[in-house]
């Protein structure tokens, strides 16, 4: 209970509010803001709830089959840690063999087996602890979560097979915390426990 003795006393009461705002198509799809951002702030404000994901009028958000396709699942058991490719038919990859989409701002590592042979060994490099241990010390791991998602996004499986974790297991212990914390980025926030997840380190889409 706060007893509120002056005017000065009120500003304990006063609300704060954190706006993020990011470069998206605008109401016109060329960048312009909407008149009047109140209908949006007050969408915001009536839910109560937080977590949810929130955008300006004419900002698209993708989803994973926007991106990558239909969902597949193709069972291949003589290799459980492939990555299955993408079913996106008009895919089309950088040198590295990173996934280049127009619905995202960076490259995706989407499928390990696409990937350049240099840029493979030099994430495998990275991982190389966490990969043949069964357990590493929090701060290593998250060190080396941030290292890999820098300046792309990697998708979750991928980012399991790298570290030899199984998916849920990395998302539960080190991925939503990190994601929490801002220091990760969701490529699809508004399904946030995706299979298909992507991440990316929260300063690469502002550089």
């Amino acid at each position: 209970m706060i007893d509120i003795q002056s005017i000065a006393d009120l500003e304990l009461l006063r609300e704060s509010v954190d706006l993020e705002c990011k470069l998206a198509a605008g109401r016109d799809g060329r960048g312009a803001l909407p008149e009047d951002f109140w209908p949006t702030y007050s969408a915001l404000e009536s839910t109560g709830s937080r977590g949810t994901v929130y955008h300006l009028p004419g900002e698209a958000i993708p989803t994973p089959d926007e991106v990558f396709g239909a969902a597949t699942r193709i069972s291949i058991p003589s290799s459980p840690n492939l990555s299955a490719s993408s079913s996106n038919l008009t895919e089309n990859r950088d040198v590295d063999g990173c996934l280049i989409t127009a619905q995202l701002a960076l490259p995706v590592i989407d499928n390990l087996n696409a990937l350049s042979a240099r840029l493979r060994d030099r994430l495998e490099s990275l991982t190389s602890e966490p990969r043949s241990k069964g357990k590493v010390d929090h701060s290593m791991m998250v060190e080396v979560i941030l290292k890999l998602c820098e300046g792309r996004f990697v998708m979750l499986r991928s980012l399991a097979e790298l570290v030899n974790r199984k998916p849920e297991t990395l998302r539960n212990q080190y991925l939503s915390k990190l994601v929490r914390e801002r220091k990760l980025t969701l490529a699809f926030p508004k399904t946030p426990t995706h299979e298909r997840q992507a991440y990316t380190t929260s300063g690469a889409l502002s550089s």
